[in-house]
């Protein structure tokens, strides 16, 4: 018996190289000419990566870069691909058909693959995965300020995809995750808490087979606003999760080392040339991670040592049959802003390695993992795990010292879990994306007002004219209520729209909520319409409620000095005491114990009473 094999090669690139072969074998001889049939597919894939790399460059692009590595190398790319043509929103989004095109016409979405879209079906209700597509900033806008340009129409990140999972991933960063949250159709895409060492809070995660496409996309970011990422911070002044505030390693230890890895395992493909090829022809600027297989690791990796030559590029330089290298330190707390006294931990999951770290480019220390430091003043920080001849690369977090205000009347904390939420204390419900906290009532909706957060801690008066507004919390057997003492109201909705209303009573389920606290995600939504809960409004500044995304809510906890101790009720007389433990009335009857007090929430025999 025979076997035929045909095997064909066709042009790529628009070179004319062919190659047919036709075998005839015997049964006996099978298995040695699979042997060369496989040996004779690698060495095609290596001369195919050849001519990918070089696809459509025009001559000399990257000729001055030649020589560089490390920091300098991400630094002569940045100087090559800076300064592209810049389209607008409407027009970025009409490019889609030329950049993210299928080859049955259908759009190339990324984010789930269960969805058959055309161009020119978008929509603006996103009801569900597979209700229409729109643009996503895979590096989300909200971390650059939003409608800046360059960034916010530059298409190398921008991609059409499911806008109902588009919106469920909002801002948060890309991580890996079980996907408790959300998971989209087959569990394509995922939503949830993150599973990587160094970060714990909520990440979306794409699927296998475009993580590549993702990391050198947010290499490309690094790189191309090189000159400006180290200052990127959402408009409230936090800073982004995934961000360190440098301008070199840009990302923190944990993204970083996740990108890399996302990068390597996910080589690149032939859907991301013809995409670079593309949106060239548009902006006049290419990924240079997509034109150079690995260059990753000339920048950040393993061969940061290794001078780059892009006429005789080398993506396995520095690599031979190397152990792999070590995983980078884990720091505790993020760069970002801190409170004087903050203590930091550098650890490894290695066993026996130690910690080499420096700060303020001082002289390395070696301790064993962990090593804790307290920080007093800003600072930098940098790091690398060693075991014997190994080392990991070098990390480094950035450290601002910032004022916050002392526990008391008029500072409020940032409620991140739902064990800390206390009845009977005041709070704010605060938009941090915007520093924006609701206020007066007006009509049907919520006004707000601006506030100023410092470590997650806003110290403000409230009740005033142009100031924030502050509820205190009670509970029912059905919801909880957010009272009002300022206009002697509840928080209320009375109806199936994007509306925030206010009752003088709290017995119906108009008035009543539901909070969900989700690793700092805080969601208040209605008792008696469940798919409606408390958003910002950010392009109609208000707070109303909505079953869209708009902008999400926190909650922020009035601190106390004090506990309250115990009321001492004797001969039908009660002591009054407020929040801050402070005795207000002794033994006074119970009949008159409130009169005349300020509106507020006070402590009347051991019963907690509002006084309106």
């Amino acid at each position: 018996m025979k076997s035929d094999y045909l095997l064909v090669f066709s042009s790529l690139r628009n070179q004319s190289l062919n190659f047919a072969f036709q075998f005839y074998v015997n049964s006996e001889i099978h298995q040695n000419i699979s042997d060369m049939i496989k040996k004779f597919f690698t060495s095609i894939a290596l001369l195919l990566v050849a001519q990918w790399m070089f696809a459509q460059q025009p001559e000399g692009y990257y000729a001055s870069t030649k020589g560089a590595s490390g920091e300098s190398l991400k630094t002569a790319m940045h100087h090559v691909i800076k300064g592209h043509t810049v389209c607008s929103y409407k027009e970025a989004r009409a490019h889609f058909s030329e950049t993210d095109r299928r080859e049955n016409g259908e759009v190339w979405d990324m984010y789930s693959n269960a969805t058959h879209y055309t161009y020119g079906g978008r929509t603006a209700r996103y009801s569900g995965e597979g209700a229409g597509y729109n643009c996503e900033h895979s590096f989300p806008k909200s971390w650059f300020g939003g409608e800046n340009k360059p960034m916010y129409t530059d298409l190398f990140h921008l991609y059409p995809t499911d806008g109902y999972i588009n919106s469920r991933r909002w801002h948060y960063p890309f991580g890996e995750t079980n996907g408790e949250v959300y998971a989209s159709a087959g569990s394509w895409s995922k939503l949830g808490k993150s599973t990587i060492p160094g970060y714990e809070d909520v990440v979306f995660e794409p699927n296998d087979e475009y993580k590549g496409d993702f990391a050198r996309t947010y290499f490309y970011m690094a790189t191309r606003y090189e000159d400006v990422i180290a200052n990127w911070k959402f408009s409230n002044g936090e800073k982004v999760p995934m961000l360190n505030n440098t301008s070199y390693q840009v990302y923190e230890p944990w993204a970083l080392e996740m990108l890399l890895r996302w990068a390597q395992q996910d080589p690149v493909s032939q859907k991301e040339i013809d995409r670079n090829n593309a949106v060239f022809k548009i902006q006049h600027n290419r990924n240079p991670f997509i034109d150079f297989p690995g260059l990753e690791e000339y920048i950040w990796g393993q061969k940061t040592n290794v001078a780059f030559d892009p006429d005789h590029y080398d993506a396995g330089a520095g690599g031979g049959d190397q152990p792999a290298p070590l995983p980078v330190p884990l720091f505790s707390v993020p760069s970002g802003e801190v409170a004087a006294g903050t203590e930091v931990t550098i650890s490894s999951t290695v066993p026996e390695a130690t910690i080499v770290y420096s700060v303020n480019g001082g002289e390395e220390q070696t301790h064993a993992s962990p090593v804790t430091l307290v920080v007093n003043e800003s600072l930098k920080v940098s790091a690398y795990v060693a075991l014997e001849a190994q080392r990991s690369r070098l990390v480094s977090a950035h450290y601002t010292v910032v004022r916050v205000p002392e526990y008391g009347e008029g500072v409020y904390v940032k409620v991140t879990r739902s064990e800390d939420l206390d009845l009977g204390c005041r709070y704010l419900i605060v938009c941090d994306e915007k520093n924006t906290a609701m206020s007066v009532s007006s009509k049907d909706i919520r006004g707000y007002a601006e506030v100023s957060v410092a470590a997650n801690t806003i110290e403000t008066e409230v009740a005033l004219v142009g100031l924030p507004y502050a509820f205190i919390l009670d509970q029912t057997t059905s919801g909880y209520t957010f009272y009002d003492y300022t206009e002697k109201s509840y928080l209320a909705l009375t109806s199936d729209k994007n509306k925030l209303n206010s009752l003088p009573g709290c017995d119906g389920p108009e008035s009543h909520w539901t909070i969900t606290i989700d690793n700092g995600s805080t969601t208040i939504s209605s008792v008696k319409y469940p798919k409606r809960s408390i958003q910002y409004n950010g392009s109609a500044p208000r707070f109303a409620t909505y079953t869209s995304t708009q902008l999400p809510v926190s909650l922020y906890k009035e601190t106390v000095l004090s506990a309250i101790e115990t009321p001492v009720v004797s001969d039908g007389c009660v002591d009054v005491y407020d929040l801050k433990g402070r005795c207000l009335r002794t033994k006074v009857n119970k009949k008159v114990a409130l009169r005349g007090l300020l509106p507020g929430l006070y402590v009347v025999g051991g019963t907690k009473v509002i006084v309106r």
